[in-house]
């Protein structure tokens, strides 16, 4: 039991310690355990081409090596570069609405795979919706025209620049307290042996 109640604290130490990073209100886009031994955090921007490279040639294979073993607690942090990304910042709010109703993660994977075709055509709506439930998709139309999911992604934005990213992709990886940020443009190769590094100390 006081195993229990210790994994119980330290759990909510590290949702306390992301809310604050990601701003007391917004809601936390996570996968994995919260008291795994090391928490990363990707900044990133759903129009951003070195953003997509990221999710999907360092992300996706370390959810399984490492978030979906708990050795690796992931938050997303949506940064869109609205002066240089039209679209930008509709894209990170309909990934925000698609969190509200479960479904972030199968958003954020249909804005990654298909960004050449609905950075041009604007189609996010559309995109996004291919992943969800007839139900699903309007509440999600609904909500990602609602001014708190925008304000929400404004208040990323905020915290994102006060913790001084100036860029995407940017990756903040946080072991015992220490943060070390990582260059987006690491490789998994790389990223691996550095998470095997700290996890063996």
């Amino acid at each position: 039991m006081l195993i229990d109640m210790r994994k119980f604290v330290i759990g909510f130490a590290f949702v306390l310690f992301t809310g604050l990073l990601t701003g007391q209100n917004a809601p936390v886009k996570s996968r994995g355990v919260p008291n795994a031994p090391i928490l990363l955090e990707v900044y990133s921007d759903y129009q951003c081409h070195f953003c997509k490279i990221l999710y999907e040639q360092t992300l996706v294979p370390l959810e399984a090596d490492y978030v979906d073993k708990g050795k690796v607690y992931l938050v997303h942090h949506e940064y869109p570069l609205t002066d240089m990304h039209p679209y930008a910042m509709e894209a990170a709010c309909y990934a925000c609405a698609a969190h509200r109703v479960g479904k972030y993660e199968q958003a954020c994977d249909v804005l990654f795979r298909h960004q050449d075709s609905w950075s041009t055509s604007g189609k996010i709506d559309e995109t996004v919706c291919s992943v969800l439930t007839p139900a699903e998709a309007k509440k999600v139309r609904e909500l990602a025209k609602d001014p708190a999911i925008a304000a929400e992604v404004r208040q990323e934005i905020q915290a994102a620049q006060a913790a001084k990213v100036e860029g995407t992709p940017t990756v903040i990886l946080t072991y015992r307290l220490k943060q070390y940020r990582i260059p987006g443009s690491t490789g998994y190769p790389i990223l691996r042996k550095f998470i095997d590094q700290l996890l063996a100390n």
